[in-house]
């Protein structure tokens, strides 16, 4: 079957029984799909009125009775019987992600464990009929230290080498492995790559591995985005359909491979990378390894593989010297993975005298609690609120999110707004909503159970500017924040009382786990000195927002820090030192962590925290 899609003029064959979202994965057409094809999202939402199945049940839900009659579909739920055209509207399309690089770096010295060896080596005589190698050794341990390993392919090449520019020659080493030599001098820089591997980005830096120096960074979009937003879709893909854990691994490091390529060109440089370092979540972490991940999604949700590990990059298919090492981070727990471990390096809090805590709010929300004396970490399913899912109107931070929101009732026109790259909004992200939310707490518009009021008190006081935003009735009830007019094609954004619940879930969860931290370390909101806001959602949350919606408790004595990116920080510093790189081992070895699913105290805080 012949699938047209447009504005974008792709056509593609599949099999008729597919849906229109595996043609346009198959057509490499980017369209929305948070839930990963499941139905429940509706965010894929496509315009065909022919050569598909009749609309489901899922669609009667998630579409009104206007689209459907003007021949609105889910991608996912709509399956091909024939030849047809699909207009992709502008709300389903995937727009270029706002994705936060900068980080907070702790002092790191530089301690390269890759390194280069410049040598002139004495040609062999009759006399002296030393081995190739021996000679290359006998400098290489000449002021005491220890004999690396050639490869076999340095051995290949290493005749070559010494004879081409009359024993002028320079070997590459990583750890105790010899695995490069060339004649002369070499490259002109020695590189590394340092990669987050983010369920919704990946973001990747070129570092010059000699003087520590940022070269280059690149992202994208996490390409598993296609099957789904959260990691229990990715899970689930990966186990269950035949060829989806080799599909998962290849999307992540064809990704890689396109930042790799990206950084040397922004950099000018053609030589090889030699080391990488990875860290990301335990799915992003197993799936990046092509390990089955279906344990972590049933309890006792446990990983294949906490330690850090060491891999030499041919197994991997990375762009990048075959025999250069490819080191990731450790995981903690099924659930609080590498990028964790990489926050705490950064952060530096496993050494700090005095309780700190870590808030890493990605599409998963990890915390950290603690200090050289003892650190606890957690980790609650909140993220996806946070990024935009399971919103009537809700979006990734990309190009048109609304992303920052002021409420002030005294004034006649009493909402402003702000979008991601000036555009015309086309829905609202997470730090958008949590400033929506917390000004309509602080204008009376919701209740501190989260009820969106009716708008008569506000009438009768005075405040009708605001109360004519809000619609409807009981649980039915939103509030306004940009009509058609000014919304893309004509599109109205508005917060309902469903998308306030699920933030109160959301947010519920963050402080219910703060508040299980800090219970278990026996100390209270005076005793923390330091919170660190990790992630692009940390970093770009306003404090005073997420102290009114109580998404964190008020830390009286506390500096609130965004760090930014910190995980990708870590991987940095681990990449130019190795005493940094070893230091997440030990980390592993100081850290606990705590299963909060089941905990009594857990289900109580939780229902506290869900009130404003």
């Amino acid at each position: 079957m012949k699938i047209r899609f447009e504005p974008y003029g792709v056509t593609t064959e599949v099999e008729a029984g597919h849906t229109l979202l595996d043609a346009a994965v198959a057509a490499g057409v980017e369209i929305e799909s948070v839930c990963g094809g499941r139905g429940t999202c509706a965010k894929c939402k496509v315009i065909v009125t022919r050569g598909v199945s009749a609309s489901t049940a899922l669609e009667q839900r998630g579409l009104t009775a206007e689209e459907l009659a003007s021949g609105y579909r889910l991608a996912c739920q709509a399956v091909i019987e024939g030849d047809t055209e699909v207009v992709v509207p502008e709300e389903s399309r995937r727009s270029r992600v706002n994705i936060l690089a900068r980080g907070t770096e702790g002092d790191v010295p530089l301690e390269p464990w890759v390194m280069r060896h410049t040598l002139h080596v004495p040609a062999a005589t009759l006399r002296e009929q030393t081995p190739d190698w021996d000679n290359v050794a006998r400098l290489l341990t000449r002021d005491g230290r220890p004999m690396p390993r050639p490869t076999l392919r340095v051995l290949r090449a290493l005749p070559g080498a010494l004879r081409a520019q009359d024993g002028h020659i320079t070997l590459v080493q990583v750890d105790e492995r010899i695995i490069d030599v060339m004649p002369g001098a070499g490259p002109a820089r020695l590189t590394g790559m340092a990669f987050d591997i983010g369920t919704t980005t990946v973001v990747g830096y070129l570092v010059d591995l000699e003087t520590g120096d940022p070269l280059a960074v690149a992202s994208r979009l996490n390409p598993q985005t296609r099957y789904g937003d959260d990691v229990v879709s990715r899970i689930d893909h990966a186990s269950r359909q035949d060829g989806g854990l080799q599909t998962m691994q290849s999307e992540i490091v064809g990704a890689m491979n396109q930042i790799i390529a990206e950084t040397a060109g922004i950099a000018g440089l053609d030589d090889p990378v030699y080391a990488i370092t990875v860290v990301g979540n335990t799915t992003m972490h197993h799936l990046f390894l092509g390990i089955n991940p279906a344990a972590l999604a049933q309890s006792p949700y446990v990983p294949v593989v906490t330690s850090a590990l060491c891999i030499e990059a041919a197994h991997l298919g990375l762009a990048m010297h075959p025999e250069g090492a490819v080191w990731v981070l450790p995981n903690i727990a099924g659930w609080v993975g590498a990028d964790t471990v990489g926050v705490l390096l950064a952060t530096d809090v496993h050494r700090q005298d005095e309780p700190a805590l870590v808030i890493d709010i990605g599409t998963n929300g990890e915390m950290a609690l603690g200090s050289r004396k003892r650190l606890l970490t957690c980790s609650t399913a909140a993220g996806p609120a946070f990024e935009g899912a399971h919103l009537s109107c809700g979006m990734r931070a990309a190009d048109g999110a609304i992303d920052l929101v002021e409420i002030d009732r005294e004034k006649d026109d009493p909402v402003h707004w702000h979008t991601i790259g000036d555009a015309v909004p086309r829905g609202i992200c997470g730090s958008g909503l949590v400033d929506t939310v917390a000004g309509l707490l602080r204008a009376g518009v919701i209740d501190s159970t989260g009820l969106i009021q009716n708008g008569d008190a506000l009438r009768h006081n005075g405040y009708a500017a605001l109360a004519d935003r809000i619609v409807g009735e009981g649980r039915h009830r939103a509030f306004h924040l940009v009509d058609g007019e000014r919304g893309m094609g004509g599109r109205t954004i508005a917060i309902t009382q469903h998308d306030v619940r699920v933030l109160q879930l959301a947010k519920g969860a963050i402080r219910a786990g703060i508040e299980i931290l800090m219970q278990e370390l026996s100390v209270g909101p005076d005793d923390v000195k330091r919170v660190y806001l990790a992630g692009a959602f940390g970093n770009y949350i306003r404090p005073e927002s997420a102290l009114t919606i109580g998404l964190i408790p008020h830390f009286t004595e506390a500096e609130l820090i965004p760090v930014g990116n910190a995980a990708g920080s870590g991987a940095r510093m681990a990449l130019i030192s190795r005493s940094a790189r070893d230091e997440t081992v030990e980390i592993l070895s100081h850290v606990e962590y705590l299963e909060l699913s089941g905990r009594p105290d857990f289900q109580y805080q939780f229902a506290e925290a869900m009130m404003f």
